[in-house]
């Protein structure tokens, strides 16, 4: 359908590719104008509520001499039966004159039924035969997965194995065994004699935390040299023997705090002390446990 309307240079023409279609179908509308005026378009989304625009093209402008060609094409749909007008669009020039496309009279009509075709219960699931085929690559990968998971906790027992093994051994070394073999590989290293005097305290002294806390069941390690002895006074130590391992702990902490730097016979001595040390306070350990 298409309509025409001229006045003053101005034509507007204004067709649709259809009638009527049936809902959730498109109508698509063309306009054209021809003028020599510029003019304001009508908002047109507003104008064919309640029906919808699907799409709206932008304005394509052709100017020929003084005579400017106008073109839009807008796509308009319903999902609703209705019969429809859309009505005359204003268009007004900037001299305040104002153009009319005419009227167009469009239907949305409801979809037909095919009463035809007989109404059938719904079909249960067909049953798919199993196909080896298809299936194999994941059969392969499921094996795959698995052989890696088992890999993966073989290795795992395996290191739990070896670390409890591990710590099995240390633990069933008696302490004062592993404090004199200790002290034994700390003289072989010869720090002293090498001028390494501040590691060789280090090393003495760690040695003989460690010694402490395994054998009095005490933490050291990070106490100061007055809390050592305090703990270990608690142990009921003999007298003599605290004296001993106080005086060679101030010792070392003077060494490697205040860089004192004792002579090596100073050293050899209380290297000697060290072993003495270890030796006695098992002693006295294993004399009260039998008390």
């Amino acid at each position: 359908m298409w309509a025409n309307l001229a006045v003053a240079q101005t034509e507007i023409t204004i067709q649709t590719d259809t009638d009527y279609v049936f809902i959730g179908d498109i109508i698509n509308v063309d306009l054209a104008i021809e003028s020599n005026e510029q003019l304001i378009w009508p908002d047109i989304s507003a104008l064919i509520a309640p029906l919808e625009i699907q799409s709206l093209g932008k304005i394509d402008t052709l100017k020929t001499g003084n005579i400017s060609l106008y073109h839009q094409r807008l796509s308009i749909q319903s999902f609703d039966t209705v019969s429809f007008v859309l009505p005359s669009l204003a268009f007004i020039s900037l001299a305040e004159d104002t153009f009319y496309s005419d009227s167009i009279a469009m239907a949305f009509l409801e979809v037909p039924l095919d009463t035809t075709n007989a109404i059938f219960d719904i079909k249960e699931p067909r049953e798919v035969p199993f196909n080896f085929a298809e299936a194999q690559p994941y059969i392969w990968s499921g094996l795959a997965f698995l052989l890696l998971l088992g890999f993966i906790l073989f290795l795992f027992k395996k290191l739990s194995n070896k670390t409890s093994k591990k710590r099995k051994e240390i633990i069933l070394i008696p302490c004062e065994i592993e404090a004199s073999e200790a002290l034994k590989q700390l003289e072989s290293k010869d720090y002293i004699t090498n001028g390494l005097v501040k590691s060789h305290y280090v090393e003495l002294t760690e040695i003989l935390r460690h010694y402490f806390d395994r054998e009095f069941e005490i933490d050291t390690l990070e106490s100061t040299t007055e809390e050592t002895i305090e703990l270990l006074k608690e142990k009921e130590l003999d007298r003599i023997l605290i004296e001993q391992i106080s005086t060679l702990l101030v010792e070392a902490d003077l060494v490697k705090f205040a860089k004192s730097s004792p002579d090596s016979r100073t050293s050899n001595n209380y290297m000697t002390k060290s072993f003495e040390i270890v030796e006695n306070c098992h002693k006295m350990k294993t004399e009260v446990k039998d008390v």
